[in-house]
């Protein structure tokens, strides 16, 4: 693989992908700002030979919410397009990891906690520097309940958004020409799907492949 070298884009350059499963709440890209701004940047955007977002959807929103022209990026052309995909699939994934508390307790108590104000909130401090022992099981169980409801919401919310969205045939095909002979063919299956329908053009198009995948 070629040595990769970080490089500045202009923000509007980079771009989202579409179908990005992690979802960021304006809470959280206020907390990356505010890390950005008081820590500058240490993990680039990375994205694909097509300047499409891998790793880093959540530095973008804070970049553009701090108003920012340019932000470092990363390149992984080297990568082919399934790569890519589990790469973004992976880095949803190991962002969820165990955490060592009683480490983590020692860390806390070894810098200014102001540094981590308007980063984490007062109930994330505060659950880090409790005793464990002592915690009200009940309460965080409340609390959990509460972030797996909001999250369910947020993740319906964007299903039924997608669901919305007008996407290119030629995006959901994958491909954008045919030969004049598969025209042919093409023509000859919309004048079916349309007979067996009663309906026309695009309606005819996904009311008759809809049946085909339920009967399949």
């Amino acid at each position: 693989m070629s040595e990769l070298k970080i490089q500045m884009w202009i923000v509007d350059d980079v771009k989202p992908y579409e179908l990005n499963a992690k979802i960021h709440s304006e809470e959280q890209v206020a907390k990356i700002a505010e890390s950005i701004a008081r820590f500058g940047w240490d993990q680039p955007i990375v994205v694909d030979k097509n300047g499409v977002i891998i790793k880093g959807h959540g530095r973008r929103l804070a970049a553009i919410k701090l108003g920012l022209i340019e932000v470092p990026v990363l390149v992984r052309d080297d990568l082919n397009e399934e790569q890519v995909k589990a790469a973004r699939l992976a880095d949803n994934r190991v962002a969820i990891g165990d955490i060592d508390a009683d480490l983590l307790k020692l860390e806390l108590q070894s810098i200014n906690i102001e540094f981590l104000e308007d980063i984490f909130d007062s109930k994330e401090l505060e659950f880090m520097q409790a005793d464990l022992s002592e915690m009200n099981v009940d309460v965080i169980v409340d609390d959990l309940d509460s972030a797996v409801a909001e999250q369910q919401r947020h993740t319906a919310n964007a299903v039924s958004e997608s669901n919305e969205k007008p996407i290119r045939i030629d995006k959901v095909l994958g491909f954008s020409e045919v030969s004049g002979k598969e025209s042919r063919s093409i023509h000859y299956f919309m004048a079916i799907a349309e007979d067996a329908t009663g309906l026309e053009g695009k309606d005819a198009f996904v009311t008759y492949i809809s049946k085909l995948v339920e009967s399949a």
